[in-house]
């Protein structure tokens, strides 16, 4: 199939090519070297790219049009394969119905040849991370390199980590331009890192977040909506941080910051510039509303007694 596509001219090639799948072009651009060449010369389609990294499996999986629409699979054992297929070096491999299972000597290099190949052959939009293990150095390593190699973060899914405090700030440098931080939290003790000024991303939650200082949590004013649990003790600290907030929001639009046990909303928003109220009834809770700089408004309320919600109004 690929000889008659060869012969025609690289905008008649690519028009063609446009009307393939990701699966369909991997499968062409493993006919020969030749045509890999032409293909990778074009980047005929984008896509985004998914690391999975999990004790069971780890995958590398391609998403089209918000689509998954095949997978790499890799593993370091195994013998059922029964043809192979060249990335940088050649492996083992077999095909399932919307995957194909590969064979490596380790798994930190199938990443790395499974990127470099996909990066080649295709314009990759971003690359996501869903880690399922506690302590991935592997996905750090390759959410490293991607940055290093210019490749935007879409989204980034950490699980409880245990580790140094130098590796936990590995992991939020590595993760400050993604869209997307999900983070569990850390078994590290103590925990110091003072560069969440750096953050733009539209949806950032850390589960257990009590080793935030007051100023770590005024610093996320750039991330659009952010859930901290665990991320205070006082009522004086949430007085402190929305009063910060209310001189410069930057982009917020909408902070949850829960604790172990309940306070009075009253208290938290004593002093604020406050224009409207609403008592709690049968119906819903109590809320306040009141201005910042610039005229910009938010509101406050308090969800399941213990997790304090505001928001932007627009």
């Amino acid at each position: 199939m690929s000889f008659p596509l060869l012969r025609l001219p690289c905008l008649a090639l690519e028009e063609v090519l446009k009307n393939f799948n990701p699966k369909e072009i991997l499968f062409l651009v493993q006919t020969s070297l030749r045509t890999r060449r032409r293909v990778s010369r074009l980047k005929p389609i984008s896509i985004k790219v998914l690391i999975v990294d999990g004790m069971i499996s780890s995958y590398a999986a391609i998403l089209c049009k918000d689509e998954d629409t095949f997978r790499i699979k890799t593993y370091t054992r195994g013998v059922s394969f029964n043809s192979s297929w060249r990335f940088q070096t050649v492996v083992p491999v077999r095909y399932e119905e919307n995957a194909l299972v590969s064979r490596w000597t380790q798994k930190g290099i199938a990443f790395q040849e499974i990127l470099d190949f996909l990066n080649e052959i295709f314009r990759i939009k971003d690359v996501s991370f869903d880690v399922k293990e506690d302590s991935s150095y592997l996905a750090l390593h390759i959410l490293e390199r991607c940055v290093s190699q210019n490749l935007k973060i879409g989204s980034v899914d950490w699980p409880l980590f245990s580790g140094s405090n130098e590796t936990v700030e590995r992991i939020f440098m590595a993760s400050k331009g993604a869209y997307h931080l999900n983070i569990q939290g850390y078994n590290s003790s103590p925990i110091r890192f003072n560069h969440f000024h750096l953050f733009r991303m539209n949806r950032l939650r850390i589960g257990n977040a009590s080793w935030m200082t007051l100023e770590n949590i005024v610093a996320l004013r750039n991330c659009k909506r952010i859930r901290l649990g665990c991320a205070w003790d006082h009522v004086s600290d949430v007085n402190t941080i929305l009063r910060e907030f209310m001189k410069n929001p930057g982009e917020l639009q909408e902070l949850q910051m829960s604790c172990h046990y309940a306070n009075k909303l009253e208290e938290m928003v004593e002093g604020l510039n406050i224009f409207r109220s609403e008592e709690e009834n049968a119906m819903r809770n109590q809320k306040y509303w009141f201005t910042g700089r610039n005229g910009i408004r938010f509101s406050a309320t308090m969800e399941r007694m213990t997790e304090i919600v505001i928001k932007r109004e627009t």
